[in-house]
């Protein structure tokens, strides 16, 4: 990338670029962690950058980081519950630390991170029309390694990259809602399959097949489903 790019040219190309790399990826987390190390490459002044989804209460989906330092920021901020990616995202707004080694917004994430090569921090929420999901942030070794410039562009690609991590998480959603369907449907054809079975070798009615089933399941320790599949492969109750 061209650094004398017009910002609207730049976004425009990094904007495709991270559209490309999300939308490419199979999961959430594989589209997470591109999109860390992407941000790595076209926020001018960024040593290391993370990404992290969030539930309604704040707690991490998923998360990536391009370098052990950002990750170890990161999880001290989960730790202590304080931190410029967690203010952004609750309050959706873009959080900046000139210093870390100045700013008392969150005293104890600041004393933590104090022998980690990270200065300056800019943290910037994943909003949707419904909330932000996460937050983008990236991280400077100097004082003020940010500018203006770097600040609007990583505010502007964090707007399309949470539509695009939203649809991501929802298609993701939709699969592991489908495999479980799949699953309970299985489980469940399997479970009738073996109470017939047990009813015609033991004469029994179906609601004394399935107690029979149950009991057998407790007894053995075994799940009913994988107990069921064994008598329709031929095992005994």
């Amino acid at each position: 990338m061209q650094a004398n790019l017009p910002l609207a040219d730049e976004l425009a190309a990094l904007t495709v670029r991270i559209a490309d790399l999300l939308l490419t990826h199979e999961t959430v987390d594989e589209a997470v962690s591109a999109l860390a190390h992407a941000l790595k490459e076209a926020i001018p002044g960024t040593w290391g950058a993370g990404v992290s989804l969030m539930d309604t209460r704040g707690r991490r989906t998923s998360t990536a980081s391009t370098d052990p330092d950002v990750m170890q920021a990161d999880q001290l901020q989960y730790d202590l519950r304080q931190g410029p990616c967690l203010t952004a995202w609750a309050q959706q707004a873009t959080v900046t630390v000139g210093d870390s080694r100045t700013d008392h917004r969150w005293p104890a994430w600041s004393r933590a991170i104090a022998d980690l090569p990270l200065r300056s921090v800019v943290s910037t929420p994943l909003s949707t029309p419904d909330g932000a999901i996460g937050a983008l942030k990236v991280y400077s070794p100097v004082p003020d390694g940010f500018d203006p410039k770097a600040i609007r562009l990583i505010e502007l690609l964090a707007r399309p990259a949470a539509l695009m991590l939203a649809n991501a998480q929802a298609r993701d959603a939709a699969e592991r809602l489908s495999d479980g369907l799949i699953s309970a449907l299985g489980a469940r054809d399997a479970i009738g399959t073996a109470t017939g079975i047990i009813m015609e070798r033991h004469h029994v009615s179906r609601d004394q097949a399935l107690a029979t089933l149950i009991s057998a399941s407790r007894r053995r320790n075994e799940p009913l489903n994988q107990l069921a599949q064994d008598i329709i492969d031929g095992g005994e109750v």
